[in-house]
């Protein structure tokens, strides 16, 4: 039966066509642009596998509880398919699609290297470990992702629940790769050894987990609660402002999120984390590298939610309600997407503070004496920019999930946007002689795209235009 689950996955994923193009710009920008400035495969395989876990990421999400979402899980199960052969179905195609993703990524990326010229530099041994693990790693994730959103209420609850394994498994598969790359074969097995077993350990105990639901779990809610968002009501003195109204309600939604903001104080330590492992295997402490991290990373993680605070709408059927209220477009539209700009601006904040912390304290321990702080056009790309970028996604993402029908569609916008908003900094930084100079100007066209989207807003974006999408 989970053949026929597989075979229902793979039909609905080759009719989006657009989704299909979004996966081949993904290919292209991650196997073809990317080594133009990462040299060799030593970068290139990092960088596909943390890709290719973001993109995976909303798969795993959407798998069970979308359809719970969209009323279907309830049809799909009253067939003869029971419960346990669609959490099977859907981890096949899961897996599938991340190793058809992985692998053509790989492909592209070793004949840019060849073709440009700048050799593999890839042994034979090194590839072995690496796919091997690679196996182990997505089977571990797609496994525990699929249970986590069999087990969830809603796509928000399961995509933070999700996010929380993929971003750990995935950040000890970069670790192994780092390993892998050093050129010891020894460390190397040892390593490797030691994270095949954790793989397995998580992979078998979501096995066992997914063996004893019974068919009565996949019809309840359980493990989440669905939370009030149109409900509840302002204690207190309400802000005078519209702006302030819908301000106060998302920041009072966005508490409630836990899971989703573990996920984040995680992710501040990843590029500090980064410096570290850096210095480790090199012998040298880059910020660059920290900052690039953080400036495009950061970012873009907020965004998810003017995805799910626009999709979720339509999803929950509160889009009428609100609508009907006084609350004015604009008001509402710029309360919501300020919650992800005033996130990702306290974590770049944070991050950048745990890197520099992180690179002065290798300074101390390491007996070297250097003091490490931000350059100029480093702290422009960090804050003014990076904000500015930030800023300038979520409203292309919310005007976007406006016209889109489901919050998995305004996730992959995200994700999409994130990849394009990475070249200006990647060629700041590595292609441009006057670093500063080109922060700059890079800050001041993202004030002005910025500034298009608020009129945009303004002009387009018109309550009968909203309400014909709901």
């Amino acid at each position: 039966m989970s053949k026929s689950v597989f075979r229902i996955q793979l039909a609905l994923f080759s009719r989006e066509k657009g989704m299909l193009i979004f996966y081949f710009i993904g290919i292209a920008l991650t196997g073809i642009a990317a080594p133009v400035f990462y040299h060799g495969m030593g970068a290139s395989l990092p960088l596909t596998a943390i890709m290719t876990t973001m993109f995976l990421k909303p798969i795993l999400a959407d798998s069970l509880a979308g359809e719970r979402e969209k009323k279907t899980l309830e049809s799909l199960l009253s067939t003869r398919i029971n419960g346990k052969a669609i959490i099977w179905g859907k981890f096949r195609f899961s897996l599938c699609f991340a190793a058809g993703f992985f692998g053509a990524t790989v492909l592209c990326a070793a004949l840019t290297n060849m073709i440009a010229g700048y050799g593999i530099g890839v042994k034979a041994w090194q590839w072995a470990c690496a796919l091997v693990m690679a196996t182990l790693h997505f089977t571990a994730t797609a496994v525990s992702g699929v249970y986590a959103s069999a087990t969830s209420a809603d796509a928000r609850t399961a995509n933070s629940r999700v996010s929380r394994i993929a971003y750990v498994l995935g950040l000890l598969f970069i670790v192994y790769l780092s390993v892998v790359f050093t050129e010891e074969l020894i460390a190397s097995l040892t390593v490797g050894g030691s994270l095949a077993l954790v793989y397995l350990c998580v992979a078998i105990s979501y096995a066992i987990h997914v063996a004893k639901m019974k068919q009565s779990d996949y019809f309840e809610n359980v493990k989440a609660k669905q939370t009030r968002k149109a409900t509840e009501h302002y204690e207190g003195n309400p802000p005078k402002s519209q702006f302030g109204v819908v301000f106060a309600h998302e920041l009072r939604y966005l508490w409630t999120l836990k899971t989703l903001l573990l996920n984040f104080v995680f992710l501040c330590f990843c590029p500090a984390i980064l410096v570290a492992l850096l210095k480790y295997f090199t012998g040298e402490v880059d910020l660059y590298y920290g900052v690039l991290l953080t400036a495009l990373m950061l970012p873009r993680a907020p965004t998810n939610l003017i995805a799910y605070s626009i999709g979720g709408e339509k999803v929950y059927q509160t889009g009428e309600s609100l609508l009907s209220t006084p609350l004015r477009l604009r008001p509402m539209f710029l309360a919501k997407s300020m919650i992800p700009v005033m996130v990702s601006a306290i974590m770049l904040s944070v991050s950048a503070l745990l890197t520099l912390i992180a690179a002065n304290l290798i300074g101390v321990f390491a007996e070297s004496g250097a003091v490490y702080h931000y350059t100029a056009d480093q702290l422009v790309l960090l804050f003014p920019a990076g904000i500015m970028s930030c800023v300038t996604m979520v409203f292309i993402t919310g005007i976007l999930s406006v016209n889109m029908k489901t919050p998995r569609q305004g996730l992959y916008v995200s994700s999409l946007l994130g990849i394009i908003f990475a070249a200006p900094p990647l060629a700041i930084v590595y292609l441009t002689q006057h670093a500063l100079m080109w922060s700059v100007i890079y800050f001041a066209v993202l004030l002005l795209c910025s500034a298009l989207c608020v009129k945009s807003i303004s002009d387009k974006v018109s309550r009968p235009r909203i309400m014909s999408k709901l």
